[in-house]
């Protein structure tokens, strides 16, 4: 996975942030499994970038799910985002 570019759109101490591993276009956005961001994935199920709804820009930890294994986490402290990808490996049935 490539290094990922961080987008931290934030108005009156708060936004959209945006984390991307690949440059776009993406197409059809996948809501989040609990509904606080959206994430854009390949035809073969990698994911390509995502999006959360509202993020604080003095401090925030949150974390976004997907079907298919793939968790990211975002950390915010003074102003400066870091985010963190997670997949889940699969257990294959016998």
């Amino acid at each position: 996975m490539k290094k990922s570019e961080i987008s931290f759109r934030h108005f009156g101490g708060s936004g959209p942030l945006s984390v991307y591993w690949y440059p776009g276009p993406y197409g059809v956005a996948v809501e989040a499994t609990r509904g606080r961001g959206v994430g854009w994935f390949s035809p073969s199920g990698e994911l390509l970038g995502v999006e959360f709804d509202d993020v604080d820009v003095k401090a925030d930890s949150q974390t976004i799910e997907f079907r298919g294994g793939y968790s990211v986490s975002v950390r915010v402290k003074n102003g400066k985002a870091t985010a963190t990808l997670h997949r889940s490996k699969r257990k294959k049935a016998a």
